[in-house]
């Protein structure tokens, strides 16, 4: 039985991609390099900053991503917003007596903080970024520490993200999947992953998760 779900943050709950292609301009101006096409930008989120920085510059990534950081934080809160039913997706499962978190490659400082603004931040029991693990998604360690976490096996967790990184981990840490096309990957590069279902929003997955999933289990 599930008792649990697992979410990914950008371009599942959240869309944080205006203050992300920001502060990648910002960084690429303070070292006076040529900009990458803004593709280039979204197409590496799901990467951990360091990783962006090493695929799109040539400048450390280290000190790219202390600048990045810094600009970042400024702007994060503003410049995102709740993917169309995030609240009411939140709402549902924890009306169906679900325990809530989330697993990120977003620093969970960061992710706190725009959650917090957004109003959503308490429906997560369990909250996980990448400098809460050794190794970042794909690998399954950030998803079967929520398992830890949330006292659950992996079969009581259900995983739900947008890109690769999150089916692989899962699939990995043997946990079911759920996928959204709202994010960084096309219906047609996620089902080629399999993943137990993709939908492309999160009313259907709502739906589906409350109905098929759930059943008749009781509120708390």
């Amino acid at each position: 039985m599930i008792t649990a779900v697992c979410f990914d943050l950008d371009g599942t709950l959240i869309d944080s991609t205006e203050a992300i292609v920001e502060s990648f301009y910002h960084t690429f101006d303070t070292f006076n390099e040529p900009r990458p096409p803004r593709d280039a930008i979204v197409n590496s989120i799901g990467y951990v900053l360091e990783e962006q920085f090493a695929l799109l510059s040539t400048h450390d990534p280290v000190e790219c991503t202390k600048v990045y950081r810094a600009y970042y934080e400024t702007i994060c809160c503003p410049k995102t917003t709740l993917m169309p039913g995030t609240r009411e997706c939140l709402q549902a499962l924890h009306d169906a007596g679900l325990e809530i978190a989330f697993a990120t490659s977003k620093r969970r400082k960061y992710s706190e903080m725009i959650l917090e603004h957004l109003g959503v931040l308490d429906f997560f029991s369990v909250r996980l970024g990448p400098d809460d693990v050794s190794k970042p998604k794909p690998d399954p360690e950030v998803v079967l520490k929520a398992c830890e976490m949330l006292h659950v096996t992996p079969q009581q967790l259900l995983f739900v993200g947008d890109m690769h990184f999150d089916v692989l981990a899962a699939r990995e840490a043997g946990v079911r999947c759920l996928c959204v096309t709202t994010g960084y990957a096309t219906r047609e590069e996620l089902e080629a992953l399999e993943p137990e279902r993709v939908f492309d929003g999160l009313d259907q997955l709502t739906a589906y998760v409350v109905d098929n999933v759930l059943g008749a289990m009781p509120a708390k």
